[in-house]
């Protein structure tokens, strides 16, 4: 019977002495709480800079379609020109009573031509916004790895060394 007195006491004494270690000693007031960098807020990171990058991937496709469509206009353009100066060049060789309409056609092709660079030129001009908002996000991108990962670090959060290139003068 004096064993399993002897047993109990020691259990409840067991019990008690790891609850008491749970819990916090000292003034709560001047400690401060461990640093947790939860696992989930770097995946949540790392998903955000893929969506970026793959925005942004989308953006310079977006651009190269813009290119394309200018330099179509710009084909065009240069063909319409080509065919206004050709009936301008046939013009002396027809009646006089018909060289008005000729002129006329002419200059309609010529203004087509005109239209067409201007189209030419909007599309290039999207197409360069397309890719600054492109490299603005692969920018946030990089910049949200970084404070994520707590400076670019490595795996953990230590600050990494930048290497500097030497000044050298000869």
């Amino acid at each position: 019977m004096k064993t399993w007195i002897f047993r109990g006491v020691a259990l409840a004494m067991m019990l008690s002495a790891a609850h008491a270690m749970a819990c916090p000693t000292g003034n709560t007031s001047e400690r401060e709480p461990p640093i947790r960098r939860p696992v989930q807020q770097v995946q949540n990171v790392s998903f955000q800079a893929s969506e970026l990058f793959e925005r942004a991937q989308q953006l310079e496709t977006a651009a190269a379609s813009r290119d394309r469509s200018a330099s179509a206009f710009e084909r065009d353009a240069e063909t319409l020109s080509n065919r206004a100066r050709i009936l301008r060049n046939q013009a002396a060789f027809v009646n006089a009573a018909d060289r008005a309409s000729i002129f006329a056609a002419a200059d309609d092709l010529s203004a087509r031509a005109s239209s067409s660079r201007s189209q030419a030129a909007e599309d290039r001009v999207q197409a360069a916004d397309l890719r600054v908002q492109a490299r603005s996000m692969r920018d946030r991108a990089v910049q949200l790895v970084r404070i994520g990962n707590g400076g670019g670090g490595g795996w953990r959060g230590k600050p990494s060394t930048t290497q500097t290139k030497a000044e050298t003068t000869i």
